[in-house]
C-alpha cells in the first residue's frame, strides 16, 4: 500500500473509531551475527464492532541483490548476504483480531476478503 493510501486510511480510521494505541516499532530478524533490524512497522490498536483490530504496516527495504556463501566442509553452514536499497522500500499490512478466549492476537486471513463468485 502506498503512502498516500496509507495515510488517507489511517484519517479515516481516526475519524470513524477511537484508536486506542498507534506506535512504531523496530522489525528485528536473527542473524548468525546476532539481531538486525530489518524494517520498522507501524501499529493502529482500535475498538471496532467486531471486537478489538489491530493494522500492522510493515516497511522494509527491497532487496537488491543477494550472494550466497557456500562451504563445502562438513558441519559449516551457509551464509547469505544481503543488498538492500536506501530509497525502495516494501510495504505488507497484516490484520489481527483480539482473542478474548485465549488473550492473544489472532491474524485475519486475507480470503476472507476477497469476493465470492
Amino acid at each position: 500500500m502506498i503512502d498516500d493510501k496509507w495515510e488517507a486510511l489511517k484519517e479515516e480510521l481516526h475519524r470513524k473509531f477511537k484508536v486506542e494505541d498507534a506506535h512504531f516499532e523496530d522489525m528485528i530478524m536473527q542473524t548468525a551475527d546476532g539481531p538486525v533490524i530489518t524494517g520498522k512497522a507501524e501499529v493502529l490498536i482500535f475498538p471496532t464492532p467486531l471486537g478489538k483490530i489491530k493494522l500492522v504496516r510493515e516497511s522494509k527495504p527491497v532487496v537488491l541483490d543477494k550472494k550466497e556463501f557456500y562451504s563445502h566442509q562438513q558441519g559449516k553452514a551457509a551464509r547469505v548476504e544481503y543488498k538492500f536499497s536506501e530509497t525502495e522500500f516494501s510495504h505488507k499490512i497484516k490484520a489481527y483480531k483480539w482473542d478474548d478466549y485465549n488473550d492473544e492476537w489472532k491474524e485475519i486471513d486475507a480470503q476472507g476478503f476477497a469476493p465470492t463468485r
